[in-house]
This record gives structure tokens, sequence and C-alpha cells, in this order.
């Protein structure tokens, strides 16, 4: 069961959190929403798609390093591909705190586009090691270093599993073939979202000429 978070919270001094009614699987209780700073005007930053033209007259694109003030807060902007082409999170100078978006979740794991991106992603936010992490689902995370390597952990004991389930058989299997013996106290609403990560570390291993792939699926060389 997910911590219930209420609607509107004060944070910080510097940090209002809003709570998006569109609870759901993926989403947790609901999107998270910040409002920084001390100020009364509002603005709205985003860091562009590579794979996409975006026209967006009302929004200031930015880029890695970039450095953001409001009245009360400063923030830089690190890029952290891996869950999509644009992820980026926010460094909140003033209280050395972490806004990870949906690259770190208060609960559970998340699911990304590109599995190399983003381990290297985790990576680079435990060297920004923060005091504290603000996520865009669930709850305010008060051990960033402990819970960031959790996720390197999974990451790494997931791509073993994967690894010896290939092992175990001769022939070409599939992802969804990977996921029911790996996936087995999960709801299976959520097979297919696993499937996709499972592809990702797949595609990972295919690089590092680990596993090979032909029509019938996947097999370890």
């Amino acid at each position: 069961m997910t911590t219930v978070l209420p609607i509107v919270t004060k944070l910080s001094p510097r940090v209002i959190r809003i709570l998006g009614c569109n609870p759901g699987k993926m989403t947790l209780q609901g999107t998270n929403t910040y409002i920084l700073g001390t100020g009364k005007r509002f603005k709205s930053w985003k860091y562009p798609r590579s794979d996409v033209m975006e026209v967006m007259k009302s929004t200031t694109f930015l880029n890695d390093g970039q450095e953001i003030f409001v009245d009360g807060a400063s923030l830089r902007v690190h890029h952290t591909p891996g869950h999509t082409t644009d992820h980026i999170i926010l460094h909140l100078k003033e209280e050395n705190a972490v806004f990870s978006g949906d690259c770190i979740l208060g609960e559970g794991t998340t699911v990304f586009e590109d599995l190399y991106d983003y381990m290297k992603s985790l990576n680079h936010i435990l060297e920004i090691n923060p005091s504290v992490i603000y996520p865009g689902h669930g709850p305010v995370i008060n051990a960033p270093g402990q819970k960031i390597q959790q996720y390197i952990n999974h990451r790494n004991m997931r791509e073993a599993q994967i690894k010896e389930v290939l092992s175990d058989t001769r022939s070409f299997i599939t992802e969804m073939d990977i996921v029911k013996v790996l996936y087995k106290d999960t709801p299976e609403s959520l097979y297919l979202a696993a499937a996709k990560n499972v592809n990702q570390h797949l595609l990972k291993l295919e690089k590092e000429g680990i596993v090979i792939k032909n029509d019938e699926g996947w097999k370890i060389v």
C-alpha cells in the first residue's frame, strides 16, 4: 500500500508540494508538482527532447548545467537521460535537495527508455550526494544515498537474474518468458511494463556481446 499524501504540503520554507489527483499504477498517489521560492510570479521551463521538434511559445528551454534563479531559491539543471531522452533533475542549492522527476520515485521503481543512460544518470545523482530528494511521484526521500544505491543494486541484480534465466535454457526465449519467471509476485497488469524493462536489459547485454537475438527471441552467447 502506498503512503497517503496530503493534496498540499509545505515541505520546507521554499518548497510546496501539490499532489495531482491522478493516482494509478504508474503514477502512485499522483503526480507531484512543486512550487519553489518565496516570490509571487510563476514561470515554466523545459528540457528539449532530442527526437521531437517541440513548439511551445510560453516555455523556455533549458540547457544542461544551466542555473535558474527565483526569489528564495537557486537551482542547477542536470540532464539525466534514461527514463526519457529529455529527463532532467534540478538541484536546489539552498537545501542540497534534488527534484528527481521520474528518475527516482518515492516508492517502488521506475521505467526507462534506455538502461545504459539510466544507470549513468543514477550514478551522477549519487555523486551529487543530495540531503533530500523530492520525487515526481511518492513521498519525500530522506535517505537519498541509500535509495539511489538500492535502485542501482536492483538493476544489477535484475540483470544477473536475466542472464541466469538465459543460461538455464538452450533455446531462444522472449521477454515475456523471462518476466513470467522473474516477476511471479508482480500483478499481471504490470507484466507489459516489466517486459519493457527486461527488453532494456537485453538490449544493453546485446551491446556488450553477451546475448544475441533472432525472430524467436533472445539467447545467451
